[in-house]
């Protein structure tokens, strides 16, 4: 059973960024959105290296092992995704989905004028303006 969630090595100086921005207090947190928004946006990535893993104690139970659940049903279509011999699996779909949304970020934060405060804003400001939001979170009922 996986004790710790990968992140991308290849992303970790822009984690770093993300945290020392002010934007996520934490790169727990910054994967936490990075992967939501990898699901949004069909974003999902496989990799291989690692930066130093976060230890899955650090994932708060109430929400973010709820997000990590709810990614991995959305991608298998499998509600039995969440049982504990396959929490494996769970995992590694939060990690590849979370190294799609900081290809997203990355991608439209290099772009821009903008801070990375700035560039988030307008991204989830974006997302809210498309009614993605609204339709991810109604269609999640529907499962």
């Amino acid at each position: 059973m996986t004790d710790r969630v990968r992140r991308p090595k290849h992303y970790e100086d822009f984690m770093a960024e993300l945290k020392d921005s002010g934007s996520f207090d934490t790169l727990k947190d910054a994967l936490v959105f990075a992967a939501c928004l990898g699901l949004g946006r069909n974003q999902k990535v496989s990799f291989k290296d690692s930066a130093e893993p976060i230890p899955i104690q650090y994932f708060r139970a109430e929400f973010d092992k709820m997000i990590i659940n709810t990614i991995a049903i959305r991608d298998t279509g499998d509600p039995m995704v969440m049982a504990d011999a396959r929490s494996d699996e769970s995992i590694k779909i939060f990690e590849e989905y979370a190294c799609g949304g900081l290809e997203v970020m990355n991608n439209l934060i290099a772009g821009s004028q903008f801070s990375v405060e700035e560039a988030l804003i307008d991204l989830v400001m974006s997302t809210q303006k498309s009614g993605k939001i609204l339709d991810e979170i109604t269609s999640l009922g529907s499962m």
